[in-house]
């Protein structure tokens, strides 16, 4: 995993259960400057991840195994010091019915899986800090 070198680095976690989709959006990042990746397969795991480094923004996946990741948005959003971190929804669940849950437990954005590298990209660049 990527450490931050420099203030104008910035961390990114995705929180994925499945490993080529993870490692799909890991060489995506891998390859763009000015980003450290992180990667997680369960919110446990996002979790040790939070603790350790400096995350500005996390790609959840909603079907995780265990917690899902719409209550892990609402619980980590619910503690001070992550209330400012952005966390973008990337699901491959109807959009319909699971874009306004997103947003409403603290997601900023929805991302229909599968998703398109360049869509995917532009969503992170428009939401970091």
């Amino acid at each position: 995993m990527a450490t931050p070198e420099s203030p104008s680095v910035k961390g990114i976690l995705a929180v994925e259960d499945e490993p080529d989709h993870l490692m799909a959006v890991e060489m995506l990042f891998r390859g763009q400057p000015g980003y450290a990746f992180f990667g997680a397969g369960t919110t446990a795991e996002a979790e040790k991840i939070l603790a350790k480094e400096q995350v500005d923004l996390i790609l959840l996946d909603l079907a995780l195994p265990g917690e899902d990741g719409l209550t892990f948005c609402r619980r980590i959003k619910s503690q001070e010091r992550y209330r400012q971190l952005v966390i973008i929804a990337f699901s491959a669940f109807p959009r319909q019915f699971y874009e306004e849950k997103a947003l409403e437990a603290g997601c900023v954005a929805y991302l229909d899986k599968p998703f398109q590298p360049r869509a995917l990209v532009e969503i992170v660049r428009q939401h970091l800090p």
